[in-house]
């Protein structure tokens, strides 16, 4: 007996400084499908990392999966960007405790960086920060199924959203991240729900809603979805529109209450079915804005529905309540368009 194990490994050794050059010349590339964006907002924790450089202290390794001369990054990102930032300046230190050096005199004081950018720093820092040695382990032409493996064990039982640990195992990846570049998303969602893939959270959270009875938008729930939801062409097809019909409807919405209450995401999943019916209907892309108006124009909750606005409220993401606020859209979109095809008459 004998095991097929994966692909070769490989390890190696570079420098801050040819890591950042490799970034900067392509070598490097951090910018696949399983990748977050850049997420480390806190001030002290890239400090921290910083530090460790500086006192030529254990980083963890950085993966990689080697495609002919490319390194594609499994694994190092936000350390990686963390050095990138912090040598052109972009932030200054902070939370850090002094360090002793030896001075000019051969005498030992404590130096306080904190405050400092970098090229405040000291001479023999800079230089400490650029010669750190990294550890590297890379594969040899990974494919994207082995990368995903590579990415969740490492990052498995870490802080990662549940929106990035979705895509990480999503059975139709490529269409769930093609889908999620949509302009909607862009347009709606915040640079930072961006980065940690909410946008592609909710493509999965679109198709549910269109195509499983017992849908609910909470995690424990999408996670599992995603990961055996085959999404088609058809399906890709039908979302593009869906997405397409709600950024133009958002844009033509003057008020701008109504307008934000579209884009919060709770609205709009629960619009996506009859946003997907009114194609089907062949509504025009104004009177659909005119409906949303007529509907979201709650004064003191976002819809004219008491049903709809109790079913967005506490357990938002139950099926029960998803059901309901779908069940409430319905029931006003037919009433709203039946008086419209009345008056017409």
């Amino acid at each position: 007996m004998k095991i097929i194990k994966g692909v070769d490994r490989g390890r190696t050794e570079w420098t801050a400084r040819k890591l950042v050059e490799f970034v900067e010349d392509g070598t490097v590339n951090f910018n696949i499908d399983i990748q977050r964006g850049y997420v480390w907002k806190d001030n002290d924790k890239k400090s921290a990392l910083i530090r460790s450089l500086i006192l030529d202290r254990h980083v963890p390794p950085l993966y990689f999966n080697k495609v002919e001369e490319i390194y594609e990054g499994e694994d190092g990102k936000q350390r990686t960007l963390t050095i990138i930032k912090f040598l052109k300046d972009e932030f200054e230190l902070s939370g850090l405790d002094e360090f002793t050096v030896i001075n000019d005199d051969e005498e030992t004081e404590e130096i306080d960086i904190n405050g400092y950018k970098f090229s405040d720093l000291p001479e023999c820092f800079q230089n400490a920060i650029k010669e750190y040695s990294f550890t590297i382990c890379y594969t040899d032409n990974a494919d994207q199924e082995e990368q995903a493996d590579t990415f969740y064990n490492l990052n498995n039982g870490q802080a990662l959203n549940a929106a990035t640990m979705n895509r990480v195992k999503a059975k139709s990846k490529e269409r769930i991240i093609s889908l999620g570049k949509h302009k909607l998303f862009a347009d709606a969602l915040s640079q930072t729900a961006l980065d940690g893939h909410v946008n592609e959270d909710m493509v999965a959270k679109a198709h549910a809603i269109l195509n499983d009875e017992e849908v609910s938008t909470d995690a424990k729930w999408i996670r599992p979805y995603m990961r055996r939801a085959d999404i088609t062409s058809d399906d890709e097809f039908l979302l593009n529109e869906v997405f397409d019909r709600i950024y133009n409807i958002h844009s033509m919405i003057e008020d701008k209450k109504i307008a934000k209450r579209i884009y919060a995401r709770t609205h709009m999943i629960s619009s996506v079915p009859i946003v997907a019916e009114s194609l089907n209907d062949g509504y025009s892309d104004k009177q659909m804005m005119e409906w949303f108006v007529n509907f979201f124009c709650g004064k003191k909750s976002p819809t004219t529905s008491k049903v709809y606005n109790d079913a967005a409220g506490r357990g938002t993401g139950k099926n029960s309540a998803v059901r309901k606020r779908v069940e409430e859209i319905k029931k006003d979109y037919d009433k709203y368009f039946g008086s419209v095809k009345a008056l017409a008459s």
